[in-house]
């Protein structure tokens, strides 16, 4: 500190430099405005202005060839010493507790503080977790020189465990996967980024003086089970039987490689229980820590948490990986699901145009049988009517003009005697079926295909001539 600000008060360079968030080109920044203030007249800055006491020293004196600022007069202080906030993140059980403190706040501090939040006696608390030496509640945690955010964990090795109605130690333990080994593997390594655990597998050892106290004292411990089942999937393997220790080291090999597999086989009995930390990756299983029977609840908890923290990392870059792909997923099943939409209504617009041109043409072919069928009438009546008579005929002769609709005349003569159907024949043979139009006479008007066919044109009195026009009907 004193290399970096020139200023030999050790306490004085650290507060400025943290100040800066120690980053000294801000505070040179801070430093040369005050300089100019103080040399120029000008207000001086609210804060410390670091070196000798009065200006006239200042002036009459050498700077110092270890000093990277010239000396300045401190009227008032540059930066105000504001107080370090540190956070931590405490383990008990099954709970999380956020303390946030001052860092010249102490460890009993924190203590008091867990004490109304998990109900427990200050003084049954173990404070585990620190990362520098042996800690009191009388520490301060300033002379720790932590970082911004940490983790800890209680153990309350005086108070009993929620469930204590059974003998031995069986009574709290991690919760152990059932299944073989590639289960395990699926269940921890395969599913969701966010859902994955590390994988820890136990081998037991009965043979071991370890082992008794390795499952009394470590696995039985409060915290040690509560940090399993939330962040592990636990799985165990029994190494006393030789058949056992070789299936298992076959196994190691096919999932690990020859490398971890030596390891486990180099070691000897008195250094079971192993705990093996595995994390799923992309292409392999890595092996992150072989924890031999030989050690402490606070260093199985470290090295726990030190596997938790690379894995933790790991998991962030393969959520945020998942996520993207997700996103690009999404994208991609709304692009097929437009495209196939839009696929379905061009398929069902041509369809639809399909349907429309078979019926038009189903329409235009009864349309063409229809005209066939009367025009095959129409010839067939054209060929029936007896021949138009005369006009130098001797027999009484009927002459007939018919107006059509679109304004057209046609003129025939008939036969006197001639039946009345012989001109509705006559009509239907020139296009005007009489089931479609009426013949309407003028004077009087009436409807002639209200009349008896069978009737002569004298007996309708249509004769000796006639106009007639021709109506459709309704």
């Amino acid at each position: 500190a004193i290399a970096c600000t020139g200023i030999e008060n050790i306490d004085e360079a650290i507060t400025l430099l943290e100040q800066n968030n120690w980053d000294l080109v801000l505070f040179c920044l801070n430093l040369l405005i005050c300089i100019s203030f103080s040399e120029y007249g000008g207000d001086t800055l609210h804060g410390p202005a670091y070196g000798p006491t009065s200006h006239s020293t200042a002036a009459s004196s050498t700077p110092s060839s270890s000093s990277a600022f010239r000396h300045v007069v401190p009227s008032r202080q540059i930066v105000e010493r504001q107080p370090r906030m540190l956070d931590f993140r405490v383990e008990y059980r099954d709970r999380n507790v956020d303390v946030v403190l001052e860092d010249s706040s102490t460890v009993g501090d924190i203590k008091h503080i867990l004490e109304n939040e998990l109900q427990i006696p200050a003084s049954k608390m173990l404070l585990k977790g620190w990362k520098t030496g042996d800690v009191d509640d009388s520490t301060v945690l300033k002379t720790l020189h932590l970082p911004k955010n940490n983790s800890l964990y209680v153990l309350t090795p005086d108070l009993p465990p929620p469930s204590s109605s059974h003998s031995g130690y069986g009574d709290c333990h991690p919760v152990y996967f059932i299944g073989s080994l590639e289960a395990a593997f699926q269940e921890a390594f395969y599913g969701k980024a966010r859902d994955r655990k590390l994988l820890a597998i136990y081998l037991h050892h009965d043979e071991s003086v370890l082992t008794n106290v390795f499952c009394s004292q470590m696995l039985c411990a409060e915290s040690i089970v509560s940090y399993l089942s939330q962040n592990f999937i636990t799985w165990a393997w029994d190494m006393t039987k030789e058949a056992n220790r070789a299936r298992f080291l076959t196994m190691c090999t096919r999932h690990f490689g020859s490398v971890v597999a030596q390891t486990i086989r180099t070691q000897k009995t008195d250094q079971f229980p192993l705990f093996l930390i595995i994390m799923g990756k992309r292409s392999s299983n890595e092996v992150l820590n072989v924890i031999q029977g030989n050690t402490t609840v606070d260093e199985l908890m470290m090295r726990l948490m030190a596997a938790m923290e690379i894995f933790s990392a790991q998991q962030q870059e393969d959520i945020k990986d998942e996520d993207e792909r997700e996103a690009r997923e999404n994208v991609k099943r709304e692009q097929d699901e437009a495209y196939r939409i839009s696929l379905e209504a061009d398929r069902a617009k041509r369809e639809a145009q399909e349907r429309e041109m078979a019926e038009q043409f189903r329409l235009e072919q009864i349309r063409k049988e229809q005209e066939e069928e009367r025009e095959a009438i129409r010839l067939s009546l054209e060929q029936s009517l007896p021949p138009e008579p005369k006009e130098e005929s001797t027999e009484s002769v009927s002459k007939l003009r018919i107006r059509t609709p679109s304004g057209e005349f046609f003129e025939r003569r008939f036969l006197a005697s001639s039946k009345l159907q012989v001109v509705f024949d006559f009509v239907a043979s020139k296009g005007y079926p009489w089931e479609e139009y009426k013949l309407l006479g003028t004077f009087p008007r009436r409807d002639v295909t209200q009349l008896d066919p069978n009737k002569s044109l004298l007996e309708v009195k249509l004769y000796p001539q006639e106009t007639l026009f021709l109506e459709a009907k309704e």
